[in-house]
């Protein structure tokens, strides 16, 4: 009989080390580096896009004008994600949108959206670097008015323009920096246990995944979609599947849908833009699968010996050092002109282009990031720096060795080695570009009314 306990205690608690490491590996919560940049090189060539001009509202005018009908459409598009998204947590009544209320009608909408109501929305667009107009000073927007969020690497370099209220931009600028826009911390602190107060009444529950003392951090079950765990992956850590990307995708085309309908072209634009950076994440295998590389057999031996840690940080350490290669690398080819490196040219083939239904988020693009991610990982092992990626001890995230990371690979892989890596990113980024592109035809057809 003891024997029968001891190995039933051993069970769970290799489940319970299992689950450790799978909710542990799933702190990283950035996908792409610079989502604007990212889809530039697929809406450069576009006139459609580029030449057309949208009139600039803020949110507060467009929430006033649409009062009325956002009330119905918000409380319809609740009703409709309760039906057809698994494990959707509905809006808390109290939550709904109501103009009839003293309340302020812009903090009822962020609300209502479940986003973070502390960011300012404010009008603005990322300059990409074939813009040559000059940017004075008195247009220059610093991130830290943008986002609560300590600027990063991916954030150097970058300038912001204000947009005057009324003033014209074009659909790309609009689709392009909004894309971006998540990464600013539209989805931080909405959790029970992130200790604000609005977390305390979205109806999300104590964060399932990631650790949400990092200051980014609690928004990883937002940009991660894990809809391929095998069963025992999904019996040990049942909390990776309280994702939520697929409901923003969702929720922001539907305001996106109607704003279009209602003749608000900017906020259209902007609210598709939003849900592209959800669909950019899911292009990347890291968020598609808490751990690249290893089955769950391999993830139950390293707990066996006890490597259950080291494991944890090659994986964030490689997550990490991929996105930082994928920044440097088009930035390099960006600001040089290369339009037709490897990686732009990647990132702007859209062929073939998938068609958006109700069933592409799971059935689709994640399963195709899914199965790519064992050779990504296998890749980033053999043409990485070894400290990068095979060293548990070192700490990739804030490492001074991030500015240097091209020169170094060469320096202990050759230059051999860049174009492996860039050859094995591009395939990643031509996945990014068809499912971007598929989006752009989706944003297309509503704007039209199709």
């Amino acid at each position: 009989m003891m024997s029968v306990m001891n190995k039933s205690f051993q069970r769970r608690a290799r489940t319970s080390a299992l689950a450790a490491i799978l909710l542990a590996t799933s702190q990283q919560a950035l996908a792409w580096s610079d989502h604007a940049s990212l889809l530039w090189p697929l809406l450069r060539s576009q006139p459609e896009l580029l030449e057309a001009r949208l009139t600039t509202e803020t949110l507060d005018d467009f929430v006033l004008a649409e009062a009325e009908g956002l009330e119905a459409m918000l409380k319809a598009a609740d009703a409709k994600a309760i039906e057809q998204i698994a494990g959707y947590p509905p809006l808390p009544d109290d939550l709904a949108f109501r103009p009839n209320t003293d309340r302020n009608l812009t903090q009822q909408f962020l609300a209502a959206i479940r986003v973070n109501p502390t960011l300012p929305y404010v009008l603005y667009q990322q300059v990409m670097p074939e813009d040559a107009r000059p940017l004075g000073a008195d247009a220059v927007v610093d991130i830290t008015a943008l986002s609560f969020l300590k600027p990063g690497m991916s954030q150097q370099g970058i300038q912001y323009r204000q947009l005057a209220v009324g003033g014209q931009v074009s659909p790309a600028a609009v689709l392009a920096s909004g894309n971006d826009e998540p990464d600013f911390g539209i989805d931080i602190g909405l959790f029970t246990d992130n200790n604000t107060e609005f977390g305390l009444q979205y109806g999300f529950g104590a964060q399932p995944f990631g650790n949400p003392n990092l200051d980014y951090g609690s928004q990883a079950p937002f940009h991660m979609g894990f809809y391929h765990l095998d069963w025992l992956t999904q019996k040990a850590q049942p909390g990776l599947l309280q994702t939520y990307p697929e409901w923003r995708i969702f929720l922001f085309s539907q305001l996106a849908e109607y704003a279009f309908s209602t003749g608000h072209e900017y906020w259209g634009w902007r609210f598709m833009g939003w849900a592209l950076h959800y669909i950019g994440d899911l292009t990347q295998p890291y968020h598609t699968v808490p751990l690249p590389g290893v089955n769950t057999a391999q993830a139950l031996w390293l707990v066996v010996q006890g490597k259950a840690n080291e494991a944890v940080q090659l994986v964030s350490n490689r997550h990490g050092v991929l996105e930082s290669y994928q920044l440097q690398r088009m930035r390099q080819d960006m600001t040089a002109g290369h339009w037709h490196s490897p990686l732009l040219a990647a990132a702007a083939d859209s062929a073939p282009v998938p068609t958006f239904n109700s069933d592409t988020v799971r059935a689709a693009l994640t399963r195709e990031s899914a199965e790519a991610s064992g050779r990504l990982d296998a890749q980033l092992e053999t043409y990485m720096p070894w400290l990068f990626i095979a060293d548990p001890g070192f700490e990739w995230s804030g490492s001074s060795e991030e500015p240097q990371l091209l020169t170094l690979i060469v320096e202990e892989k050759g230059a051999a080695a860049i174009a492996a890596l860039d050859g094995e990113v591009a395939g990643h980024l031509h996945r990014f570009a068809r499912y971007a592109q598929m989006w752009i035809n989706h944003a297309l057809a509503m704007e039209r009314g199709r």
